[in-house]
């Protein structure tokens, strides 16, 4: 069912589709009609999508695109509005409390759901002009630097979730003979992968840099040196910035795969979400979690069935 301002356009909305990145911004809905078959939207109006009785889309109407036979129309979720800039200074506090703040900075159709306890105290940092979303999400970041949890920033019809990344994972296989229709996989040394970590921090006492390594000689011979250099400003001790280096080699060393998946469409499939991928033609068995999900629905008006398909990318190794 496809509401917009409260008014049911299920029966005339073509082409919907609705795209939920992991962590890069907001869910997106998009649809058409024809406009002799419906009236010209407001901006701003509510728009909610639900399919197969599971409520996927809650959010605004931002933009309508008017043609001689075709109204497009692109609607967002409440993540749309953390894209505001300010300046912020995130105290020394976890990653739930600075969501939390920001949260109640903002105000105006931002309302938090089910925000899990990070605990870990991430480091003071002044975000000067920021979008919201770039604070958050280096935060999240930043707390996986710190203790090695991956969370997901996600909007639950409505409400802004905050969940360690484990916890998404879906009773769900995609792959040989299950729901996966085409698929392309892709590994990598050349994206984001690094073998040999330098941390960095200015002792502006002692007017020197003192730089921490962490390296894997396994990887080095096998690869060649990636190196990544990481210059640190928090106000972290020896120690924490040993333990920063070994970290950061712990979550980059290691090869970047990527799969993309043409399937069958199921409506728990969305960005930040595991799955289980099958597919023994490239010898995989593991666990991924689902970086971009674009589910699309369309309607077959003789038959009054609509056929549902979605299109995934999936990463492994990183997100756990």
């Amino acid at each position: 069912m496809l509401l917009v301002d409260g008014a049911d356009i299920t029966q005339i909305a073509e082409n919907v589709k609705f795209s939920t990145p992991w962590n890069n911004g907001p869910g997106t809905l998009t649809f058409s009609y024809h406009p002799d078959k419906g009236r010209l939207f407001g901006r701003g109006m509510v728009v909610t999508f639900s399919f197969g009785g599971a409520n996927l889309f809650y959010g605004w109407l931002f933009k309508v695109e008017l043609k001689r036979d075709k109204i497009s129309c692109t609607c967002y979720d409440q993540l749309r509005y953390l894209k505001a800039q300010d300046t912020l200074m995130r105290q020394a506090e976890p990653l739930d409390a600075f969501l939390n703040r920001v949260g109640a900075t903002l105000g105006d159709r931002i309302r938090l759901g089910q925000v899990d306890s990070t605990e870990y105290p991430l480091p003071k940092y002044n975000f000067d002009n920021k979008t919201y979303l770039d604070m958050l999400y280096q935060s999240i970041r930043d707390n996986l630097t710190g203790n090695g949890y991956h969370y997901t920033l996600r909007d639950n019809f409505g409400a802004l979730d905050l969940r360690d990344t484990i916890d998404l994972r879906l009773p769900l296989i995609i792959g040989d003979r299950s729901l996966s229709t085409e698929f392309g996989y892709t590994a990598s040394i050349d994206d984001d992968t690094y073998n040999f970590v330098k941390v960095a921090k200015d002792d502006k006492k002692a007017g020197v840099r003192d730089v921490y390594v962490a390296e894997d000689s396994a990887n080095i011979a096998k690869w060649g040196k990636l190196m990544i250099y990481d210059k640190v400003t928090a106000n972290l001790n020896a120690a924490q910035l040993q333990d920063r280096a070994n970290r950061l080699l712990a979550v980059k060393n290691r090869e970047t795969e990527t799969l993309k998946i043409e399937a069958q469409g199921d409506v728990r499939a969305l960005a930040g979400s595991g799955v289980r991928v099958v597919l023994k033609q490239a010898s995989l068995d593991m666990w991924a979690v689902i970086s971009n999900a674009t589910h699309e629905f369309k309607y077959d008006r003789t038959s009054g069935i609509t056929q549902h398909t979605m299109k995934l990318e999936l990463t492994f190794g990183r997100w756990y």
